[in-house]
């Protein structure tokens, strides 16, 4: 079996299909495309213009929870869907959660972060080998910012409603944590997903102190050990942060 995996730097739905590539212990290679840039390839070779796009024995993949479910079903063990009946209904519905709820705000709140920080942007590419040097891509980082934010609706309001929300989505996670639907000894499809996206906020300065000594925390790390990127605490206006951030 053999895997082409099409992702850009710190992409956390990029780091989700990688980690569970590497569950499953198939073999790939990881191409990194340059942000933005990447869409017009992407369409054009998966039908959709997103990462991740993951190109296994030939059969073209597009998303991180297409991806994970056809890596269980060529797979399965060790199952990234355990158990059966009530259990099973929690990991994918937190995992479906982890997808359209805290992976847009994720990444909204990387692209405010660094609207106010472009300069930490380098620090998102350690490690990639894109085909242009990382030079020639930090000249164009504020246009590039700019536009990736418009793209993803990370307008002021929507980032302060995010920020609000944040802590009740935390609160969350540590109770499926409690409950055994995240967390367990093997990593299923909803500690990848949600993992993923917790990893991305963990790189962002303001937010450490609302995340720090949270289980939620902890499960990132366990899961997405190496991950690039840091933006130092500052970034974002004071008062749009959580109380318990401050």
């Amino acid at each position: 079996m053999t895997a082409k995996l099409f992702g850009v730097p710190a992409s956390h739905p990029s780091a989700c299909a990688e980690a569970a590539l590497v569950v499953k212990c198939i073999p790939y290679r990881r191409v990194d495309r340059i942000p933005l840039l990447h869409k017009l390839p992407q369409r054009l070779r998966f039908g959709r213009p997103t990462v991740p796009g993951l190109i296994l024995d030939g059969e073209r993949i597009a998303g991180s929870r297409e991806i994970l479910r056809r890596l269980d079903e060529l797979v399965p063990e060790p199952s990234l869907y355990p158990g059966e009946g009530t259990l099973l209904d929690e990991i994918e519905h937190a995992e479906r959660w982890g997808e359209e709820v805290l992976q847009p705000a994720a990444r909204r709140l990387a692209y405010a972060s660094l609207r106010r920080r472009s300069r930490a942007l380098r620090s998102y590419f350690e490690g990639v080998r894109l085909i242009l040097p990382t030079f020639l891509v930090m000249m164009s980082r504020g246009p590039s910012i700019a536009l990736g934010a418009r793209l993803n609706a990370a307008t002021d309001e929507n980032v302060r409603r995010d920020l609000r929300e944040l802590p009740g989505w935390l609160d969350r996670i540590d109770g499926w944590i409690e409950a055994g639907v995240l967390g367990g000894p093997e990593p299923n499809a909803a500690d990848l997903q949600v993992g993923a996206s917790l990893r991305l906020l963990l790189t962002l300065g303001d937010l450490l102190q609302l995340l720090e000594g949270r289980q939620a925390a902890a499960l990132a790390r366990r899961h997405f050990a190496h991950f690039p990127g840091e933006v130092p605490a500052g970034a974002l206006p004071p008062d749009w942060l959580p109380e318990a951030a401050r």
